[in-house]
């Protein structure tokens, strides 16, 4: 973006960081990961993270979680056959997206603190947007 120096330098006075936009340019927004992202990664590691909780059949019942399938675009804790923590039910109001997602898988205990969910989150942001996207294909029509 910048060629010389002195067009740094006024970048910098005017505000604009050629670093930063730099940075940007080579750290995708979440949302443009998850639009890029391996639904069948997805799958496979919601298969070995969360299915011995999550049931993500289109039929199926609860089981020590709620049934996560068609959860994209749903109100939190808006699960019929579930009984969710009050920690959840505070944020029934909201949706869960591709970011309130991201934020509940990346740390449960911070996004709803008291939530009954006994799992430590997933740090990787690749990992998430992964999950997230094969979430996000369980919908069929619900």
């Amino acid at each position: 973006m910048f060629g010389s120096v002195a067009g740094a330098m006024l970048a910098v006075a005017a505000g604009v960081s050629p670093v930063a936009d730099a940075a940007r340019a080579a750290d995708p927004s979440f949302a443009d990961r998850v639009r890029h992202a391996d639904v069948s990664r997805g799958r496979d590691l919601a298969d070995s993270m969360c299915s011995d909780c999550h049931n993500f059949d289109r039929d199926g019942s609860a089981m020590m979680g709620p049934n996560l399938y068609g959860l994209m675009g749903t109100h939190i804790a808006a699960i019929a056959d579930y009984n969710f923590s009050p920690a959840l039910l505070a944020r029934r109001q909201q949706v869960w997206t591709v970011d309130t997602l991201s934020a509940w898988l990346k740390d449960p205990a911070g996004f709803a603190p008291g939530t009954r969910m006994g799992f430590d989150g997933i740090v990787s942001d690749q990992d998430r947007a992964d999950i997230i996207a094969y979430l996000g294909s369980l919908s069929g029509g619900k």
